[in-house]
């Protein structure tokens, strides 16, 4: 009804039962859409001692105004939790009514826009946001969670008694807890590392960056003046990436050439252009995959083929698809992060865009083949 989201994390117990001497989870924290992606970092505190059976719940809400800001290269979705059956059940009952829009719109530019929009809805429905805090551990394991929930059982009986031998006893669980938790973190780590492969270098990268990056630092311009202003540092970088006076040479004569021909796009090309795209890759500028692209293309194929066909066909370009999300990231142990050459920037590509370039490759490579013009370079 409200539209809210649980952000406790699972099998944290926030409440200890005296009599019947157990623990559970009763403390619930709720967020509405608007708000939840502002919250980091949910835990007990287990160094507050209090004198009630309910745990203390501490969380943190990252706003603008913070020095630090969430990773840009984390990952954005939870697609381990997302109902792919329900999400393909909502694209198949808009399916009839898409086309029927498609086939009706001449205008190139709307046909693109409507179909993003339909996307991101569908998205915006069935696939969340991913929580990614500073206790989010893929060494976790059912050992360290018996441990823990001892440990919070025992700390509830000294809430109680308050004696000398119940904090002893409290002071030695809490070692050995640390203790294994060093343990199993030292011990995966280990074999992570002997099992690891070169595509796995990312994943690496995963395991020991932080949840939380620093803002920009003020940033010279080329006149050494400081821009404090985000907007004022990013067209001071776009200036120092883009010169305006780079200019991309035409072989007119190859344009006017009517001997060469396009082949047409078919499906096939269509569908090996979708599926055999990296899926471990960062999310794009429309903040999509090739994960959701795939579950996409299979529920309302028809309307990929149609689009995708009349796009080449007629040399369209859409804007919205060359547009980019520039990563700016900073180069380590630089004494003054002022100065542009400290930092450097990767691009995040539009991913339809990506599925229509794979496209325009596979009618290029195919049409060198077929023309011997295209492939004299004197």
């Amino acid at each position: 009804m409200h539209d809210c989201d649980l952000i406790n994390t699972l099998n944290i117990n926030t409440y200890h039962s005296y009599f019947k001497r157990s623990s559970s989870i009763i403390d619930l924290a709720f967020a509405s859409r608007s708000v939840q992606n502002y919250i980091k970092n949910w835990h007990v505190n287990e160094d507050a001692n209090t004198e009630f059976n309910h745990e203390v719940i501490l969380f943190m809400i990252v706003t603008e105004k913070m020095k630090l800001i969430e990773n840009s290269l984390n990952a954005s979705y939870n697609l381990q939790k997302v109902d792919w059956k329900k999400f393909n059940m909502h694209l198949q009952k808009m399916k009839n009514e898409m086309i029927i829009k498609m086939r009706r719109t001449i205008n190139l530019k709307t046909k693109v826009i409507y179909l993003i929009e339909c996307i991101k809805n569908a998205v915006k429905l069935f696939v969340f946001k991913q929580r990614i805090c500073a206790k989010s551990k893929l060494w976790w394991n059912d050992k360290l969670i018996e441990m823990q929930k001892a440990l919070s059982s025992r700390k509830w009986i000294w809430k109680r008694c308050r004696t000398d031998d119940a904090w002893t006893e409290i002071m030695q669980m809490q070692n050995s807890y640390h203790d294994a938790i060093k343990l199993i973190k030292n011990q995966f780590w280990i074999n992570f590392l002997n099992k690891v492969e070169e595509k796995k270098v990312f994943q690496t990268y995963k395991f020991i960056k932080s949840w939380l990056i620093e803002k920009l630092f003020l940033i010279q311009n080329a006149q050494k003046k400081l821009k404090t202003e985000f907007n004022e540092k990013c067209k001071t970088f776009l200036k120092a990436m883009y010169s305006s006076s780079l200019k991309v040479q035409i072989n007119e004569n190859l344009l006017l050439n009517k001997s060469i021909q396009w082949s047409r796009i078919i499906e096939r090309k269509i569908k090996h252009a979708i599926n055999f795209s990296a899926l471990r890759k960062a999310l794009e500028s429309d903040d999509m995959s090739f994960v959701i692209m795939q579950r996409v293309y299979k529920s309302v194929l028809k309307i990929f083929n149609l689009m995708y066909s009349n796009l080449i066909e007629s040399n369209y370009h859409s804007k919205i698809w060359r547009e980019g999300t520039e990563i700016i990231l900073k180069k380590l142990n630089k004494l003054n992060y002022s100065i542009l050459k400290t930092y450097r920037i990767i691009t995040l590509l539009n991913c339809l865009d990506k599925i229509a370039k794979k496209l325009i490759m596979m009618q290029l490579s195919y049409t060198a083949k077929m023309n011997d013009k295209l492939l004299n370079f004197n």
